[in-house]
């Protein structure tokens, strides 16, 4: 590794798509600066940018080569190291000339060496999954930790499998040792997979042990998005013991229709799915539940989207975060046929009116109940942050940002709920 000569220089880090993205850029930021760099997370110039990309969808790609793009007009004679999910789809289309690497999802660990040493091949998976990056620099409010990557799941419309690999778990001691010391920092902390819900100890399924074992950090729990399989009354029976966890539970659904679950190749009915809801609210009636939903796949009926409409109203979700289906190239739903693009549009407006809909009911349900909320910025005239089940709450009291604050909700207000405040908190 070669050290850094003469002044410091300026680093500019970006992440694209996932909560994954965003610890490993964060973590490539916090090498950056122990060797003597100056970081920004920000869009502006500097003499090393570091791409974290995206691949889920088309889109998500070409705003990743958008970005290399506008990245080097910032400066043209700036290094630019590339990696992450599209890199790792397509190395060729980030040939650029003032990109120095492109690596890929593996051998982030590397990166002080990529900026002295070209290096235009991704790395192979490793399979033993020694943990890439860790330690993430600091961020404003809540902190992420990675737990877990890869999937196996080869959903047919996904390319996440072949560009993450397969199913791989962090060793749990590595996990509690990074997550003791984030949260000395930190108010909250996001636990993230790319597939979190197939986290093993042993080959067991321990994603309840791990929150479980954060019980007694002095910062907030959070998961990140999760499976129908993970919800079992063991896993809801670790959560229930755990005091500093947050019952916000974004449990993918992608569809509400049995037919179109099944060309997905997504492992459970809707019957299955509500079950798993009905558990949740056992356990923490006030949990926010909510999805992701992709409307227009392939074959998808007129019957079939009515159907979606109504597992989405019988789930009662407090948000669906709603995507038009994607086509990409290298999965088996590629060469099917799908919706005409105005009938899936109308499609996704029609789904958006009932998550409109449905996020009202749920704030309307919260109204007059008492919360914990961690503010995390100035909006306007109002302070901003989270309730402990996710809801964006607006305070025009005058409080501290990063800072955690008894409030009591007062109905739907813009995005999220009003609230007063009942003490100055902790």
């Amino acid at each position: 590794m070669q050290s850094i000569k003469n002044t410091p220089k300026k680093a500019c880090l970006i992440s694209l798509g996932c909560k994954v993205n965003k610890y490993e850029i964060d973590c490539m930021a916090n090498m950056l600066k122990q060797a003597g760099y100056e970081i920004t997370l920000e869009h502006e110039p500097a003499d090393i940018y570091i791409v974290n990309t995206c691949a889920v969808t088309n889109e998500g790609e070409k705003k990743s080569r958008q970005y290399i793009s506008k990245l080097s007009s910032l400066n043209p004679n700036a290094k630019i190291v590339v990696c992450g999910c599209a890199s790792e789809n397509n190395v060729e289309q980030f040939l650029k000339p003032n990109v120095v690497s492109i690596i890929g999802n593996e051998g982030k660990q590397h990166i002080l060496e990529l900026l002295e040493n070209s290096r235009f091949k991704k790395y192979d998976f490793d399979v033993a999954y020694n943990h890439e990056v860790a330690n993430p620099i600091k961020s404003k409010t809540r902190a992420y930790i990675k737990i877990q990557d890869g999937c196996n799941n080869f959903c047919s419309y996904c390319l996440i499998p072949y560009v993450r690999g397969r199913s791989r778990s962090r060793n749990f001691d590595d996990v509690i040792k990074e997550a003791t010391e984030l949260a000395k920092t930190h108010n909250e902390l996001v636990i993230t997979g790319i597939d979190l819900s197939s986290y093993k100890i042993d080959g067991v399924p321990s994603l309840g042990k791990v929150v479980y074992a954060l019980k007694d950090l002095p910062c907030r729990v959070r998961i990140g998005s999760l499976e129908v399989n993970v919800i079992t009354e063991e896993f809801m029976e670790w959560l229930a013991k755990t005091p500093n966890f947050c019952p916000q539970f974004h449990l993918s659904l992608q569809s509400g229709s049995n037919g179109v679950l099944k060309r997905m190749n997504r492992h459970y009915t809707t019957t299955e799915y509500l079950s798993k809801i009905e558990l949740i609210k056992k356990y923490f009636p006030d949990a926010n539940i909510t999805t992701d939903v992709i409307v227009g796949f392939c074959g998808e009926t007129e019957d079939e989207f009515e159907e979606t409409c109504e597992t989405c109203r019988k789930a009662q979700f407090g948000n669906i975060h709603i995507f038009p289906y994607s086509k990409r190239a290298g999965t088996r739903a590629y060469v099917w046929d799908c919706p005409d693009g105005k009938v899936a549009k109308d499609r996704v407006n029609r789904l958006v009116e009932i998550k409109k809909e449905l996020a009202n009911n749920y704030y309307s349900s919260m109204t007059n109940k008492t919360f914990k909320v961690l503010i995390e910025e100035k909006e306007d005239e109002y302070y901003v942050g989270y309730t402990e089940n996710y809801i964006k709450v607006y305070i025009n009291d005058v409080v501290q940002v990063d800072k955690i604050y008894d409030i009591m909700l007062l109905g739907p207000h813009k995005a999220g709920m009003l609230a007063k405040l009942i003490n100055k908190g902790e």
